[in-house]
């Protein structure tokens, strides 16, 4: 969901992607609400984090959210 207290116009949102066992960080930008992850390892754990950015910068991003992909 958009931020529910933005301070201005969202221009569009950024992705930190970690591999957690190697601490190795992508980061994305995303222009909508969705965004589908492709090419994630089978059985590795990620954290993923979002952050809302505008004409003034970035916002503050969310709590992490740890996630582990499965075999296919």
């Amino acid at each position: 969901d958009p931020p529910a207290y933005a301070n201005g116009p969202v221009k569009g949102y950024r992705l930190f992607l970690t591999e957690t066992a190697t601490g190795r960080e992508q980061n994305v930008e995303v222009d909508g609400l969705s965004y589908r992850l492709e090419g994630l390892k089978k059985f590795t754990e990620y954290s993923l984090r979002f952050l809302a950015y505008n004409r003034y910068g970035p916002g503050v991003s969310t709590e992490e959210v740890t996630v582990t992909t499965l075999s296919d």
